[in-house]
């Protein structure tokens, strides 16, 4: 089995990766372990929202300026991150899923804890606020959830919010839609997480003829009078922002989904568009396999042997690594070292072991080992045993010199290293074809 390139790693990185290189007529296949951690995710793109100092970023791209150079940023260049994020909103279109931006500046996306985050890039669905003043225009805010729906806790969203700036002055309405309300026939509503309680509505109610009708007479009642609507992303997967968009025309409400404790709907439905976009494309996606090893020669990667075909290598002239950090199990970590564990690849850490994580591991500080990651020259090339592997490239959370939840800038790293990273292969491959 011989392709182009591998992309190893199926999330945020990975797929935008894949995506471009498909799109450029390469034969891609991207080899995936199982659910990346855009299942955990918002749903959203942060670019960088957050300072050393925690202050909130409005202006991302010139902050991006200040960064270090050893930061991913620093690396693929000013011009890719914005050509990335652009690829990358057109991308999502044709999967049908539209994205809204506020041109060079950040706004804020509502979280279950009600604290503000910033982002760049947000579904229809999200409904941004503005990050210097979120309170703006609100006076009264209706926090709904469905009666039974254990994972959203409109008490607790409400009393996160009130600490954020503006909000103590809001007036909340808190209520719950009974699923009898919506027809709903669940065994026991307790039990149900968002992937399930969206399956259920949809094969009660919102498949039904008159169910988009029930679902926005029981939010116009519950919600009153109020000027924002929040409510748990439970109606869908596919199709969720259109749902929205609908019971908006239908109530005249202004709705936001916010996304739920994991699984989160809005990550799923972006992780779902792209790998259908990778397939549009001709890409080939291997879900449920895992790379073992991998076979080089003269500091380049010549094959990999993946779990479910041990005897079959599959081979490529270029491959991309975008297995994510510990979470993803793209770094791994004992008490003595910190190791990338498909290839050996050398990984950038400093200090020593003492010095990697503060005493206190949930004080608020972030902790030395977030910035550790695998080791790159300048076009994202990593080194094993000191010697660069020219045909491979690492992207998103697996690279060194950034802190992407400290930060607040996980999808821009992704999808900017990612889109360059592919990029570059681009480039080498129409060279060498030049060359012949």
């Amino acid at each position: 089995m011989k392709y182009d390139v591998i992309v190893i790693g199926g999330g945020l990185a990975g797929l935008t990766s894949a995506i471009r290189c498909s799109e450029a007529g390469l034969k891609t296949v991207v080899v995936s372990a199982g659910e990346s951690a855009l299942a955990f995710a918002s749903g959203s793109i942060d670019v960088l929202g957050i300072q050393k100092d925690n202050a909130l970023v409005e202006f991302p791209f010139e902050a991006i300026r200040q960064l270090p150079s050893m930061h991913p940023y620093q690396k693929v260049g000013t011009e890719s991150l914005p050509k990335g994020l652009a690829f990358f909103i057109d991308q999502m279109a044709e999967a049908g899923i539209k994205l809204i931006s506020s041109d060079q500046q950040n706004h804020g996306r509502l979280t279950a804890l009600g604290a503000i985050r910033p982002g760049w890039l947000s579904q229809e669905g999200s409904r941004s606020l503005s990050l210097s003043a979120p309170a703006e225009g609100l006076h009264r805010v209706a926090i709904i959830n469905i009666a039974g729906f254990r994972d959203f806790q409109p008490a607790l969203m409400a009393a996160g919010m009130k600490q954020q700036p503006g909000f103590s002055e809001v007036e909340f309405i808190l209520a719950d839609i009974k699923t009898e309300t919506l027809n709903i026939n669940a065994r026991n509503s307790y039990e149900l997480r968002s992937l399930e309680l969206a399956r259920t509505l949809k094969r009660d109610l919102l498949s039904q003829p008159n169910g988009i009708n029930v679902l926005s007479s029981a939010l116009q009642k519950a919600a009153r009078d109020a000027d924002l609507v929040v409510i748990p992303s439970v109606l869908a997967v596919e199709g969720g922002n259109e749902i929205i968009r609908q019971l908006e025309s239908l109530t005249g409400l202004r709705i936001c989904e916010v996304a739920t404790l994991p699984p989160s709907l809005p990550g799923m439905r972006m992780a779902s568009a792209l790998k259908q976009r990778f397939r549009q494309l001709g890409g080939i996606l291997l879900e449920g396999d895992e790379v073992l090893s991998g076979f080089f020669e003269e500091n380049q990667l010549r094959s990999l042997k993946t779990k479910l075909n041990p005897d079959m290598p599959i081979s490529a002239s270029h491959f991309i690594l975008a297995t994510g950090s510990f979470f993803s199990q793209g770094l791994a970590s004992n008490r003595h070292q910190i190791t990338e564990p498909v290839f050996g690849l050398d990984v950038d850490t400093s200090g020593s072991r003492e010095q990697w994580s503060n005493s206190r591991f949930m004080d608020g500080n972030e902790h030395h080992f977030s910035h550790f990651g695998i080791k790159t020259g300048e076009q994202l090339n990593p080194y094993r045993n000191g010697q660069k592997v020219h045909n491979l490239y690492c992207a998103g959370a697996v690279l060194n010199g950034f802190n992407p939840v400290q930060e607040a800038s996980s999808g821009g790293v992704a999808i900017s290293t990612g889109w360059f990273a592919a990029s570059r292969i681009i480039e080498t491959l129409s060279q060498a074809e030049k060359s012949c």
